[in-house]
């Protein structure tokens, strides 16, 4: 699978999981009991995991465009 591909899914997929962690976070604060609380208790850290490991697939995926553009020499 080449990197362009690999890009648009993981961005995909952390779209999908921010949706769940701001789904999940939100209805807990907003409208509690609206789903219980043992499953918060497992979608919401979970989700959150999920995306912590997406965010450092993307930033690996992307890491020639970031070098390219902040961690260039300065003349």
């Amino acid at each position: 699978m080449n990197r362009v591909k690999a890009l648009k899914i993981v961005n995909f997929l952390l779209f999908l999981v921010f949706v769940g962690i701001a789904f999940s976070g939100l209805t807990a604060m907003l409208f509690p009991g609206l789903i219980p609380y043992s499953t918060f208790r497992v979608a919401h850290p979970f989700t959150g995991a999920a995306f912590v490991a997406l965010v450092i697939a993307h930033l690996i995926l992307n890491f020639n465009w970031i070098k390219a553009n902040y961690l260039k020499k300065k003349k």
